[in-house]
């Protein structure tokens, strides 16, 4: 099913796909850290190239790159058959995940059908994104809590004995738990290398941790009075912060010798920005906490209303499907007691509150929908125990047959999956116009001015200036760099530093640009050339 999809994704389809596919090229390729296009001016960029991943975290690039390699095909086939076989791993895991917590048949059925036809997510998932491993990753962050949560469930009175637990925490033993730290670990690292707001997920490995610990602390102690039982609380740790630094070890190195510091310089400034198109402001140094605070306090809660309301929106209807969302929320409260849905629903507010209260540009724009699809696979899991529940009442008084009922819902949910996700994935790939999809629609257009420049003979190592650097450098290998936010002075002064000699102008222009792009032709400091796909092209006076 996921290969079918992507044969009709001929192009990584937006700016953060094209990102990651752009630097799986250079890896696979040239084993290249540095990346030949800026999309963001954030640390203040020397010129190009550019560190590689300062602003996104690179696991998905890698597993790009690993793709090309592997397979031999230096193209987006090659690159995005990674993801497709990661999301052919989706369903069975959900499935299994479902069944750990209700253990029948039926269950696990419904939540694996249920990832594989995945609503708004469908599309993203065979593409060069970070969704499919994130929702891979989380499924088995919760079936390792499952595990914590039944060894602390198997306390007997001797555990708590020093000489026991050394014995029993042995690494060298197969049966032995300190794996399911050694792997949470690794786990969460890997989630953080997915995206920077892994870092919540190793919040909530310690959190799930800690409830063991404790857990077998107090059933140690009710059944002996040895103390012994307070390595429960620590000896996990041990294992899981050094498996968790191990993981990440090789991009903290990498930052100290790129930066001279763990963290990507100007990662910070992406917290004061006034509106989301300042994302791109150049110079970034405006992005003050000053700044930042004149906006005015109204304007401050203003934004976080909106983002708000749309953070809500993204949860009933993305991560909940709409018609899932009431037997979701059913499922965690019935499960309320099992640590998978406590410390996943802690984890998700923890996200959620931070893309509403902190990152409320980023996180309305999709940085929320990217960071829930780890946790879609609990979501998904939980359907089958809040249609139990459901099926349950309704019987008491309807005098159902509960068998029949749950099999009529079970496959009316499916169905309804099916026709939202055929729906949503039509929109997002061809829209209205099936002789022109809308799927990749610039990074084509790219191709076509790719080809205008060349037949103007314009060299191959002269920068562009475009909405898309990396989509552009994808589709054609010439360096880019972004349209700054601003006005046409603002293009210049970015243009002149970074040597680009062409605007390349799309409908997804910056507002201080609508003039040139309702109104093309000369203005001071830029010469119109021609308009080819409703994409303008301009030469810069630079």
């Amino acid at each position: 099913i996921f290969l079918g999809i992507a044969t009709q994704e001929s192009v990584p389809g937006y700016m953060d796909a094209d990102y990651y596919y752009a630097n799986g090229l250079r890896i696979a390729n040239t084993g290249s850290w540095n990346e030949p296009f800026l999309w963001n001016y954030l640390d203040d960029p020397e010129g190009l190239p550019h560190p590689a991943f300062t602003y996104w975290m690179p696991l998905a690039g890698i597993v790009t790159a690993m793709g090309i390699i592997l397979t031999g095909l230096n193209n987006f086939w090659g690159a995005k058959l990674g993801f497709v076989l990661i999301a052919s791993f989706l369903a069975p895991l959900t499935a299994y995940l479902a069944f750990s917590i209700t253990p029948k048949r039926w269950a696990g059925l419904l939540a694996g059908a249920l990832a594989l036809f995945s609503g708004f997510y469908y599309a993203y998932l065979p593409t060069t994104e970070t969704f499919g491993i994130y929702m891979i990753l989380g499924s088995i962050f919760f079936l390792l809590v499952m595990k914590l949560q039944n060894d602390a469930n198997k306390v007997d009175p001797k555990f708590n004995s020093d000489q026991k637990i050394k014995k029993d925490y042995k690494i060298g033993s197969l049966t032995s738990p300190s794996w399911i730290y050694l792997l949470m670990g690794v786990i969460v690292g890997l989630m953080y290398m997915t995206r920077a707001d892994g870092i919540i997920w190793l919040g909530m490995g310690l959190a799930a941790i800690f409830l063991q610990g404790y857990e077998r602390y107090k059933n140690g102690n009710r059944r002996s009075e040895n103390k012994g039982s307070r390595h429960f609380l620590w000896f996990p740790l041990v294992l899981v912060l050094p498996a968790f630094l191990i993981t990440i070890s090789p991009w903290i190195l990498r930052n100290l010798f790129s930066f001279g510091s763990i963290f990507a310089p100007g990662s910070g400034r992406a917290i004061w920005l006034t509106a989301y198109n300042e994302l791109y402001a150049f110079p970034a140094s405006q992005l003050t906490f000053e700044r930042w605070l004149s906006s005015g306090f109204v304007e401050i809660l203003r934004v976080r209303g909106w983002a708000l309301g749309l953070n809500i929106l993204t949860a009933f209807a993305v991560q909940g499907s709409i018609f899932l969302a009431p037997l979701v929320v059913v499922g965690m409260w019935t499960k309320r007691k099992d640590w998978r849905v406590s410390v996943g629903a802690s984890g998700w507010l923890v996200g959620f509150l931070a893309m509403t209260l902190i990152f409320p540009f980023q996180g309305a724009r999709g940085g929320f929908f990217h960071a829930g699809a780890g946790f879609q696979p609990l979501f998904w899991a939980l359907v089958p125990v809040g249609l139990l529940v459901f099926v349950n009442w309704v019987s008491r008084f309807r005098n159902w047959e509960v068998k029949r009922a749950l099999k009529l819902f079970a496959g009316g949910i499916v169905g309804l999956a099916i026709i939202m996700t055929v729906f949503v994935t039509w929109q997002r790939l061809i829209a209205d116009n099936r002789s022109a999809p809308s799927w990749g629609k610039s990074e084509i257009a790219y191709q076509e001015v790719e080809a205008y420049l060349n037949d103007l003979n314009v060299p191959s190592e002269v920068v562009v200036m475009v909405n898309n650097p990396p989509g552009y450098y994808a589709m054609t290998g010439r360096q880019a760099i972004v349209i700054p936010d601003g006005d046409l002075q603002t293009s210049l002064l970015a243009a002149r530093k970074y040597q680009a000699s062409y605007l390349i102008l799309d409908e997804n222009y910056p507002q201080g640009l609508s003039e040139i792009f309702q109104n093309p032709g000369d203005y001071p400091g830029i010469s119109y050339l021609d308009t080819i796909q409703q994409v303008q092209i301009y030469l810069l006076d630079r």
